[in-house]
């Protein structure tokens, strides 16, 4: 019996145990559960403040961004504008805006749009005997730069006299009349090398135009060493020494100085080692952006101690339907902010029947892969992405 009782208590001592021991555990369990709760509730707390914090600046850096975007200054420059042959038909047939349909809204959200107008606006006089191909448009043409929104254009090229000098000082009158500024053609060829100044947000933007074809700088250089010649009307010859006095000057009055040249060989892909030089040799004389206009193809864009250089942007309204090259363009879109040049994007354009449009699809990647090429074999680099190209300050 003895022995009985002795198992009964042991049984019911260890059942008294595992009961406690149960407890014991069960009650540890729940705490820890419930502490783990209060520290997630605490992680899920802190990981809400932390959230709320990186929203903050997120939406910090947003404002400075968009503050930024609205600060700075937008400036697109486009190549060869020409409003006869072909295009004036088309013109006419077709109104007077056509050439401009698709691209006028990039043009015109610009605060300052640019572009070289290879066609003196017009309709009476004799042609230049000495010259083949001639351009010229007719008078109401200004109108229609000055819907597209067109601020500034240069007339420093090889066709600005193509019927004479009363033809060049009506376009100037024209244009004027309808708010562009012209640049690089005058009363004289010291008026021609005057710059035109323009001022937005709060910077001041110089413009100066230099044509660099050789029987017109030989002309000009003939012209300048007469006194008749001071009442002749005409444009402003690629001259170094005076281009560099040039900019001096206009650094004087004006934050950015912007130089248009007409130069270079037709229908090439790379520009000489001289116009490298030329190109080089301005910037250093305090040129911060250099606009390149005549091959009626796109050459590529260098950044060059702080400045860039496009030698050759191509058509944009043109009857060149020859090949596919001379239908292709470049539009550039330059942001400057505090008196320097920040940023510059590039646009694939493609001249449709005389209406450029910008190039989309496997042509427009086409045209942004051979910006890439040219310009990278001048040591600068262009980030192509959505469509476009990219260049920042130290791109080379």
């Amino acid at each position: 019996m003895a022995s009985r009782e002795w198992t009964k208590h042991r049984r019911l001592l260890f059942l008294a145990l595992l009961f406690c021991g149960f407890f014991i555990v069960s009650g540890v369990y729940a705490l820890l559960k419930e502490d783990g709760k209060m520290g997630q509730s605490v992680m899920d707390q802190t990981a809400l403040i932390m959230a709320g914090t990186d929203q903050e600046k997120t939406g910090e850096k947003a404002q400075i961004a968009i503050k930024v975007e609205q600060e700075a200054l937008s400036l697109v420059a486009v190549g060869d504008v020409m409003l006869g042959r072909k295009i004036d038909d088309v013109m006419r047939t077709k109104g007077m805006g056509y050439p401009f349909l698709k691209t006028a809204p990039l043009l015109g959200q610009a605060d300052i749009a640019f572009a070289n107008l290879e066609t003196p606006l017009f309709n009476q006089g004799n042609p230049s005997p000495e010259k083949e191909i001639l351009f010229r448009g007719q008078p109401e043409y200004a109108q229609a730069l000055s819907q597209a929104g067109f601020d500034v254009v240069s007339l420093a090229n090889n066709h600005a006299l193509d019927y004479g000098i009363r033809a060049l000082s009506q376009t100037m009158t024209l244009l004027h009349g309808s708010g562009i500024s012209t640049v690089g053609g005058g009363k004289n060829t010291d008026e021609a090398r005057q710059p035109v100044i323009i001022n937005e947000k709060g910077m001041s933007i110089a413009f100066l135009a230099y044509c660099k074809i050789e029987d017109i700088t030989e002309l000009h250089q003939q012209i300048s060493k007469t006194k008749g010649g001071q009442g002749i009307p005409g444009i402003a010859p690629l001259i170094m020494e005076e281009i560099k006095k040039d900019i001096q000057k206009a650094k004087e009055k004006a934050d950015i100085v912007i130089i248009s040249l007409h130069w270079g060989g037709e229908y090439q892909d790379h520009p000489k080692n001289e116009q490298r030089e030329i190109a080089h040799q301005l910037i250093d004389a305090g040129a911060n952006v250099i606009l390149g206009h005549h091959p009626h193809t796109i050459q590529g864009l260098e950044w060059y101690q702080g400045g860039l250089i496009a030698y050759s942007l191509g058509n944009f309204v043109f009857d060149q339907n020859q090949n596919a090259r001379t239908q292709e363009g470049l539009l550039l879109h330059l942001k400057m902010q505090e008196a320097a040049l920040r940023q510059a994007e590039v646009f694939p354009i493609y001249i449709n029947q005389g209406q450029p449009e910008v190039a989309e699809g496997e042509k427009g990647a086409g045209i942004m892969k051979r910006t890439a090429y040219l310009s990278e074999q001048l040591g600068t680099q262009v980030r192509i992405k959505d469509g476009k190209g990219l260049i920042m300050p130290g791109d080379s």
